[in-house]
């Protein structure tokens, strides 16, 4: 099977973001870019994650945009996953979920700001709200875009959703994640009192520490 090593990493993260409840049903995607190429795998339209298998997976070309390998349907939104291959050449990894508690915040349109240091580590800064544009089109694509620009790593989707994106398909995972967790501390500290936004220097170091010098470095 070409390509095996990218779709089983891409199973693999779909059906622990289905296990974790960031999806329900067959809603959400995952896509993972193959080294030195242009070529990205997506997961399949409409399939059950926990009988996705790594043949499902579809592989495109992401300048082209067409399918050079894989017998199903693509995601319908692909072309999101396509324009931030293309447009992003620091992104290796794309989740986009329905988590509940992040969701509700893309149906208010309220960015979620930071207010824990697990989430400044992931983000650096407040998530960004990307305005409404109907899921599967280009001006979705273009809209994630927008919001997320040269650098950022997540934008809510105003009345649908999340999307993060990472150097690496774990760490986009990782942070799709984190803002679920993020957003669930939001409500329940709302609840209580009025949340403290971690102060935007912390923030900063927060991020450029998890990304430079945390962990067992050179090992992902």
């Amino acid at each position: 099977m070409l390509y095996e090593d990218v779709r089983k990493q891409i199973v693999e993260v779909a059906r622990t973001m289905s296990l974790e409840g960031l999806v329900r049903g067959t809603s959400g995607n995952v896509s993972c870019r193959i080294p030195n190429s242009s070529l990205f795998g997506v997961t399949a339209s409409g399939m059950d994650y926990h009988t996705l298998r790594p043949e499902d997976i579809v592989i495109i070309d992401a300048v082209s945009g067409r399918v050079v390998n894989g017998h199903r349907k693509p995601s319908s939104e692909t072309p999101l996953h396509r324009h931030i291959m293309l447009s992003r050449p620091d992104v290796n990894g794309v989740v986009h979920t329905h988590s509940i508690y992040a969701s509700a915040f893309a149906c208010l349109a309220m960015p979620l700001p930071v207010i824990s240091t697990e989430l400044a580590a992931l983000v650096g800064g407040t998530i960004p709200v990307a305005p409404y544009v109907r899921s599967g089109t280009e001006g979705f694509a273009q809209a994630a875009l927008d919001a997320i620009g040269t650098d950022g790593v997540a934008c809510l989707f105003q009345n649908h959703g999340v999307m993060a994106v990472g150097r690496h398909l774990r760490e986009a995972y990782n942070i799709a994640m984190g803002i679920e967790e993020a957003a669930q501390i939001f409500h329940l500290a709302k609840q209580m009192g009025e949340p403290i936004i971690l102060p935007e220097e912390e923030r900063n170091f927060m991020f450029r520490y998890f990304r430079t010098a945390y962990g067992q470095r050179g090992k992902e």
